[in-house]
């Protein structure tokens, strides 16, 4: 049985966490990490469409600087808020549900 020691460890990170905790190439990492969830996760729900996952794709890795941008915008307006849960807005609005 596996018994979490640390409370804070079970807790979703912050947009704050991210931007303030973690130097920029473990942010892009944290971020990719959490695009490639919605990603895969939107390709389970509309399978066998894969359109909505090339969205939430081609909208990330579409200009990089510009995207970014955006999103530590939003992470420094929203930084009390899960940082999952920023970049599902996100991506919910560039490509729907």
């Amino acid at each position: 049985m596996l018994a979490v020691t640390n409370v804070q460890q079970a807790n979703a990170l912050t947009a704050g966490d991210v931007l303030n905790k973690m130097d920029p190439k473990q942010a892009i990492g944290y971020m990719d990490g959490i695009v490639e969830g919605l990603a895969f996760a939107r390709w389970i729900k509309d399978k066998p469409s894969k359109v909505g996952m090339k969205c939430i794709y081609d909208w990330y890795y579409s200009d990089a600087e510009k995207i970014h941008g955006r999103i530590t915008t939003w992470f420094n307006r929203h930084s009390d808020k899960p940082a999952g849960a920023l970049m599902y807005v996100l991506t919910k609005k560039e490509c729907g549900e």
